[in-house]
Formats: structure tokens, sequence, C-alpha cells
């Protein structure tokens, strides 16, 4: 069982992995069938969840169990890219064709913002070059 620091460490990763999805401590209480009041307590090292509570937070964050208890805060791991795990998920069910169109709609998003950064960058050395940056 975890106790005290390990708490606080465990409910660290808990809280950094909802906020990288975008969840609230409510929505992710929905999504593990928990209070969202015993999430926030879990996360500030109140409470440590049992295996089976956390297996089903880890779940609702689409993590691994072993990811939460072993990766330290902070650090880049495997499930990183759960962002992207939530993704595929949100589309898993879509037909083919709307995948396509998503996978599309997409990639022109991200060619415009990598277009807007090329052009913000070109403009800050513009700017730092004839010494008119405000």
């Amino acid at each position: 069982m975890l106790e005290g620091e390990d708490g606080v460490v465990l409910g660290k990763k808990i809280k950094e992995t909802r906020l990288k999805l975008g969840l609230t401590q409510e929505s992710l209480g929905r999504r593990a069938k928990l209070h969202y009041s015993y999430i926030g307590q879990v996360e500030r090292g109140n409470k440590v969840p049992s295996i089976k509570t956390l297996k089903r937070i880890a779940l609702a964050l689409n993590i691994s169990m072993e990811s939460l208890l072993y990766q330290e805060v902070g650090t880049k791991s495997a499930d990183e890219d759960v962002l992207v795990r939530e993704f595929v998920n949100a589309v898993r069910d879509c037909p083919p064709g709307e995948v396509k169109l998503l996978l599309n709609i997409v990639r022109q998003i991200r060619g415009y913002l990598e277009e807007t950064r090329k052009k913000d960058g070109e403009m800050r050395e513009t700017g730092v070059r004839h010494g008119n940056l405000e």
C-alpha cells in the first residue's frame, strides 16, 4: 500500500495526466465512477486508492496502472501519447469514410499551424535583425 510521500506522488501523476487530457476532477470521476471529491483527495495525497480503484482511475485516464505507479512526475513515458490515444478512442467507432475525413481535417489544421509558427518565427527574426522588435 502506498503511504505518505508515495501517495502524494501518485496523486500528482493522476492530476498531471488528467490535466493533459483537459479533464476536470468531476469528468474524471464520472469516467471512473468515483465522486469528484474523492479524485481531489487522491490528487492531494489525502487518500490512497485501492488497487481496484487505481485500475478504474487508470482506465478512465487511458493510461497503464504501471505508469501511474512507477513513472516519475513530469517525465515522458510510453503514456506520453495519452492525448493521441484519446483521439483514437474518439474516432474508433466512426465509419472509415468519417475517419478519413477527420484525418484530412487534422492534417490541414496541422499544416496551417506549422505555417503560422514558421511565419511567426520569420517575423521575429526580421524584427530582431532590423531592431524593430517591440
